[in-house]
């Protein structure tokens, strides 16, 4: 089978996955998980008990001594923008899962782009850690989530890590309108909080975490060579020493623990996802919480 007929397999397989998901538990919960990321301001109203606090204008209520609130009515256009990690770490399967990380990651997109198109939303993509970037204005229609699809799965492998930073700049460069911005990355660079905090203040910012289960605990597999995807960088290990898997355990929580109290700092709600999970009860989960919010 050649390369081609390879990815179109793939590009069909997901596809079906995505459609028998969205229809059968998801479209309807995405929609009202979704409200909020296009709110234009309607008008101020007396605040009544119930009406979410956050929303009282202080400014208002200093000048008439009333509690005021303001008031907002729902966009009829939003945009779903997806920002995927492509990067050579990305590539990694263990064998524990089928798909690669980034695979995993096309499956999320696509169930989410086919959720934004069934009703009526724009859905754009930023392809980085490959080289080129790639870049794809939201856009409504059953294409456009097909288009992301196929973008994700043939993004060039000659990719390495990059910091969070550069991403964040190329993300506010390219969409300035204010949207829900699910990035979906194995975040396994340094955490940056003010690279992270410049992109939740202007955009609706969901961090989608994709780690393989080997990236988190070792097996005691003996003497192994391994490859650094990013660098290069070839080297020898002995899986069967105990404190070497512990230290790298240690490390491993030492880093996304950093990652997790940035987003909790910041109020992001987040997900931590394995190749080996089923993402959807933790998808579904999560536009549940966004319902709640949004509808109280």
């Amino acid at each position: 089978m050649d390369k081609t007929q390879d990815i179109m397999q793939r590009v069909r397989r997901i596809e079906m996955q995505a459609r028998r998901l969205v229809t059968a538990t998801f479209a309807g919960l995405y929609r009202s998980g979704f409200r909020g990321q296009g709110l234009d301001f309607d008008e101020f109203r007396e605040y009544t008990p119930g009406d979410e606090p956050r929303f009282i204008d202080w400014k208002v209520t200093a000048r008439t001594g009333i509690p005021y609130v303001r008031k907002f009515h729902e966009e009829r256009e939003q945009a779903l923008l997806l920002a995927v990690d492509a990067s050579a770490s990305m590539r990694y399967a263990s064998g524990l899962s089928p798909d690669s990380k980034l695979e995993y990651a096309a499956r999320i997109a696509t169930t989410l782009a086919y959720s934004a198109a069934l009703n009526g939303d724009k859905t754009g993509l930023l392809i980085f850690g490959c080289n080129p970037h790639f870049y794809l204005p939201p856009a409504k229609g059953a294409r456009q989530y097909l288009r992301v699809l196929s973008a994700i799965l043939t993004a060039p492998p000659d990719g390495a890590g990059e910091d969070v930073a550069s991403v964040v700049d190329e993300l506010l460069r390219t969409q300035r309108k204010k949207t829900l911005l699910v990035m979906i990355s194995d975040f396994l660079f340094a955490p940056d909080k003010q690279a992270i905090g410049k992109l939740n203040f202007r955009h609706e910012l969901i961090p989608m975490r994709v780690n393989d289960p080997l990236e988190m605990t070792l097996p005691p597999a003996g003497r192994i060579y391994a490859l650094d995807a990013e660098s290069g960088a070839q080297f020898a290990a002995n899986l069967s020493d105990a404190s070497l898997r512990a230290e790298h355990a240690k490390r491993v929580h030492s880093h996304f623990a950093e990652w997790d109290k940035l987003f909790g700092q910041m109020a992001i709600d987040s997900l931590h996802l394995l190749t080996n999970d089923d993402f959807m009860p933790k998808l579904r989960a999560l536009f549940k919480r966004r319902s709640r919010l949004f509808l109280h």
